[in-house]
């Protein structure tokens, strides 16, 4: 792996006036390149002597050049000779499997997600649910009796008017 890295070459020019670190994303590839070995050797030559001076290159390259090393060294383990038919012959059984007892293995899916749609249901109720009238004002059931008294009050008042009881209004306010 470390050899196909090092055989694909990137042509990059490095600047020393600024850190790769600070300049931006696209500086920053040329510590990947260094690390990786992909840099021309001129350019990796004058990006070392700014290594050597850059605390946090530095930095950078010593955890780079670990995470590399370990890259290297890592070795896939083998894989058994019926594999293959082993994987294959699970499929098949969770394939017959009804749909229920497939769906039943996302339990760390489901639960929280009905948790949540539960809560989402009591909140939706709690913003529908209408408004208590402000203090003050009349229900609708008061307003009604409202309305049928003043109707009552008026037919009394016609009524009183017609007896001779009580002066129009008009003629009232000219006295």
């Amino acid at each position: 792996m470390a050899e196909a890295n090092r055989i694909k070459r990137v042509r990059r020019e490095f600047v020393p006036a600024q850190c790769p670190l600070t300049a931006g994303e696209q500086s920053a590839e040329v510590l990947l390149d260094f690390v990786s070995r992909r840099l021309e050797p001129e350019a990796a030559a004058v990006f070392q002597k700014h290594v050597d001076l850059c605390p946090a290159c530095q930095a950078f390259v010593g955890t780079q050049s670990a995470v590399w090393q370990a890259l290297d060294a890592f070795e896939a383990m083998p894989v058994s000779e019926d594999f293959d038919r082993k994987l294959w012959a699970r499929i098949e059984r969770e394939e017959r499997e009804p749909w229920w007892k497939r769906i039943s293995g996302f339990d760390a899916i489901w639960k929280p997600a009905i948790a949540v749609a539960a809560m989402a249901l009591v909140m939706l109720g709690l913003w529908m649910r209408p408004a208590p009238p402000p203090a003050g004002t009349a229900s609708h059931a008061e307003m009604n009796l409202d309305v049928e008294q003043i109707d009552r009050t008026l037919e009394d008042m016609e009524m009183l008017r017609e007896l001779g009881l009580v002066a129009e209004a008009g003629s009232a306010r000219q006295m």
